[in-house]
């Protein structure tokens, strides 16, 4: 009954159904929002690691070509941690 009051309301109530469609798109753009944050985060993590992976190999001696071929950091990224 809820849901078909709602509906009933959004039919007849001009001013209920504006302040509906406002929330609506109010609640895409908090979760459009939060996902992309979400993606922003993981992408900003997955970076630090293949860095933290890079200066281990770095370290080891392994050449900034194979570690750029291994990691998809640039070269020029690799030479600023190899400093």
């Amino acid at each position: 009954l809820y849901i078909v009051d709602k509906l009933e309301r959004l039919n007849e109530d001009d001013k209920f159904r504006t302040d509906y469609n406002v929330e609506l798109v109010r609640r895409k753009e908090i979760n459009s929002a939060r996902l992309d944050g979400f993606d922003d985060g993981y992408d900003a993590g997955a970076k630090a690691e293949k860095i933290e992976i890079a200066k281990n190999f770095l370290k080891d001696g392994i050449s900034i070509e194979v570690v750029s071929r291994n990691t998809g950091l640039s070269i020029e990224e690799l030479e600023e941690l190899n400093n």
